[in-house]
């Protein structure tokens, strides 16, 4: 009853999830400790926010963590966590937009070598359009563009670990319930960040209360919602369609800066964001037509 509830919305859910997770850049920007504190916190704050219905769940047990799968997929996380927001501190936001819309491409890369059955007519399409859009929007500041090699290497490199995140746990979400799953991907994802503070030397107090309410802002917002339900939302929709809608966060992110931080939002920013809009509606409309089909066939 509840996956049919959730199938059949599946898309607004999904636009909640990327709404949520688009309140991590602003908050990254406001915060003015290391990129590995900012990272370790965000989930450490996640998993204890997590931990009481972890413990009251009846289909929550500890022998989830002795399967190596959600080893990987945790690391994967952690890698693009510290990746993310190691970019910011080195390369322009437009820069950023235009890398970010490389996630789908890898997704789309590795469901197109181990997962064909994934894919569907129209996706394609919807998919670079929304890419365009993305670029459109980076050309606001086309003289910032590659302006910072390492920077945008580590925006690249971002966006390869969140496709691979999405994609490699595609499979395990449609074996495990869906809280199950995020606890303990997250508690590893944790453990693998909590290493990395360890072996950067970086502390892990003396930092502003504005730092740590942003910590817990990132947790409870971008991460407890806004990742959550993009893991939800892989077991109903391919990991191409769900990595696609993330092309739509700095859109987002904009508009909330712009409330928010008072930043201004240039002309070129609406024009390819109207056409990112438009590739998402594009491919969403075009997956549920060709979903249709294939139940009717």
């Amino acid at each position: 009853m509840l996956n049919k509830f959730i199938e059949k919305r599946i898309y607004l859910i999904l636009a909640a999830g990327i709404l949520a997770i688009s309140f991590a850049g602003v908050f990254v920007a406001m915060a003015d400790a290391p990129a590995i504190i900012i990272a370790f916190y965000r989930m450490f704050f996640a998993i204890v926010i997590l931990t009481p219905a972890f413990i009251y769940r009846d289909d929550c047990k500890f022998e989830l963590f002795i399967d190596k799968r959600p080893v990987i997929i945790g690391f994967f996380l952690a890698i693009h966590f510290i990746l993310w927001v190691s970019a910011f501190e080195y390369t322009a936001v437009a820069n950023a937009v235009i890398f970010i819309a490389l996630q789908p491409l890898f997704t789309l890369l590795f469901e197109r070598l181990w997962a064909r059955e994934d894919l569907r007519p129209g996706i394609y399409r919807g998919l670079f359009i929304a890419i365009l859009g993305s670029i459109i929007v980076g050309a606001g500041d086309l003289n910032n563009l590659f302006a910072s090699i390492q920077g945008d290497s580590l925006a690249i490199m971002a966006a390869f670990f969140a496709g691979l995140y999405l994609f490699s746990g595609r499979s395990l979400r449609k074996k495990l319930d869906y809280f199950p799953y995020i606890y303990t991907v997250y508690t590893y994802a944790t453990g693998f960040l909590l290493l990395a503070v360890i072996f950067s030397g970086q502390s892990f107090t003396g930092y502003s209360q504005t730092n740590w309410l942003l910590f817990i802002g990132l947790a409870l917002g971008p991460t407890v919602i806004g990742h959550s339900i993009l893991n939800l939302s892989v077991r109903y929709v391919p990991a191409t369609l769900v990595s696609t809608t993330a092309i739509g966060e700095p859109i987002l992110t904009s508009l909330l800066a712009w409330i928010l931080l008072g930043d201004k939002i240039p002309p070129l920013t609406i024009v390819g964001g109207t056409i990112i809009i438009y590739g998402l509606l594009y491919t969403m409309r075009r997956n549920r037509k060709n979903k249709k089909l294939v139940n009717s066939n």
